[in-house]
């Protein structure tokens, strides 16, 4: 109970910073075009907190925090004639020139873009922890398996782009999967400055049906820092492990009346006695119990051929160094990874319209509310630059050209300036409500999908 509160506290920081962040890009990107604004609110539902300032702005805080908006009126109206206008030389939105209406509109993902930067540039100069890309354990039935990765080498390189730690190693995966291209790895033994080249024929088919956002994982390596532990973490429904009635936190201790001594050993064991009888142990509740099993599984049905996953857990590791860059350096550095970053972002939704599916992996608020929560705890390092993604996310995100978001409202604007004229009141309505729905729908979507994921 205390740690779905926990998450619900941190979740709400972490949304209503984004949307603070982004709703005074539009704000004081206004109040520098000395625009009128009416109403400055956060979230939507019941009200919790209102403010008026001597501007005849209305400051709200609403009591569910995921939007806002910046509301700056067309013409002047009875209620605002109390302040003075000639004053303060205020003028109205319509009044602006083309150019400094699309200026205000792209102000909150400007906004977005600009937090992402500074929070990159002040890690990448007081420091942040890297974790060399070296190797701890591979699974057997796996990708990196077949290719002969092993224990204790270092990925020193992907398709020629030197890899400092497993972040770059993931993103660069991404990279080369999404264009569908073979992977080129040189890799070398700890201790020696020999590369051997291995090379990868992956492809987004080939990973669309597994659950891992982590393609590290999802290759089958364990990188130093995690340690396989045999404990039953998670069980696949409609799997052997469900049919056999085996549970979480079950713990495998021997196999054939051999002791359990690694996951590699059990899964190859497991996979060359294919149609054979096996018998193995675990230990739940303090009890040992046993279980016979034949399995039997093609090439094809490989991956988690047992339905089971076991526990991953964090070791010391000898391999993490403190990575930290002067003034200028971070700078450029921070430039760097938000430009590479916000390129992944947009691939990232490219492919999700070209395979409808992919909507079924779209995360919610609980997503990020468990994940803020969860690296919060372990590193304030790490929960930072987890907050600067989303804001390129949420950068990106309102440019779609979605009536209710900043991309519609650019939208419109071509679109008036094309026609040369304002679109009739009652078709924005009209249009405005149905992206709503749709968004609800959206919005739908993710929360059933974060509630079958957690």
């Amino acid at each position: 109970m205390f740690n779905i509160l926990y998450n619900i506290i941190i979740f709400t920081i972490t949304i209503s910073s984004l949307i603070i962040v982004h709703e005074c890009g539009h704000f004081y990107t206004a109040r520098f075009f000395n625009i009128y604004v009416e109403c400055f609110s956060l979230g939507f539902g019941k009200k919790i907190f209102e403010y008026n300032d001597k501007y005849g702005t209305n400051y709200i805080i609403r009591l569910i925090p995921l939007g806002g908006y910046v509301k700056m009126p067309d013409l002047i109206k009875k209620n605002t004639l109390k302040y003075n206008f000639k004053k303060y030389k205020f003028i109205f939105f319509n009044q602006l020139s083309f150019f400094k209406k699309i200026l205000i509109i792209l102000g909150g993902p400007f906004a977005n873009i600009i937090f992402a930067i500074l929070i990159y540039w002040v890690i990448f100069f007081i420091g942040f922890p890297i974790k060399k890309t070296i190797i701890n354990e591979i699974n057997y039935i796996s990708i990196a398996n077949d290719i002969g990765l092993k224990s204790n080498f270092e990925i020193k390189k992907i398709n020629g782009v030197n890899i400092s730690d497993w972040n770059i190693f993931n993103i660069e995966l991404m990279k080369n999967i999404n264009s569908n291209k073979k992977i080129n790895l040189e890799i070398n033994k700890i201790n020696s400055n020999i590369l051997i080249k291995k090379t990868l024929y992956i492809y987004k088919k080939s990973i669309k049906s597994l659950k891992e956002k982590n393609l590290i994982f999802t290759l089958g390596i364990i990188p130093k820092g995690l340690k396989i532990i045999p404990i039953i973490n998670y069980i696949i429904p409609g799997s052997v492990a469900e049919k056999l009635k085996l549970h979480i936190g079950d713990k495998i201790i021997n196999i054939e009346g051999k002791k359990f001594t690694n996951w590699y050993n059990f899964q190859k064991f497991i996979y060359q006695n294919n149609n054979k009888t096996i018998h193995f142990s675990i230990n739940r509740n303090k009890k040992n119990v046993n279980f016979t099993i034949s399995p039997s599984f093609t090439k094809f049905k490989k991956i988690h051929f047992l339905g089971f996953l076991p526990k991953i857990i964090n070791i010391k590791d000898t391999s993490e160094i403190i990575c930290k860059f002067n003034l200028f350096k971070a700078l450029q550095k921070s430039l760097k990874k938000t430009v590479n970053l916000t390129k992944l972002i947009i691939n990232s939704f490219i492919n999700l319209f070209y395979n409808k599916n992919n909507i079924y992996k779209l995360n919610g608020p609980i997503s990020i509310g468990y994940i803020a929560g969860k690296l919060i705890r372990n590193s304030f390092i790490y929960y930072f630059m987890f907050l600067a993604l989303i804001n390129i996310n949420l950068s990106i995100i309102n440019l779609f050209p979605f009536p209710i978001l900043d991309g519609g409202q650019l939208l419109f604007l071509f679109f008036e300036k094309i026609i040369g004229k304002k679109i009739p009141y009652k078709f924005k309505k009209l249009i405005y409500n149905i992206s709503i729905i749709i968004l609800i729908i959206i919005m739908g979507i993710t929360f059933i999908n974060d509630f079958k994921q957690f």
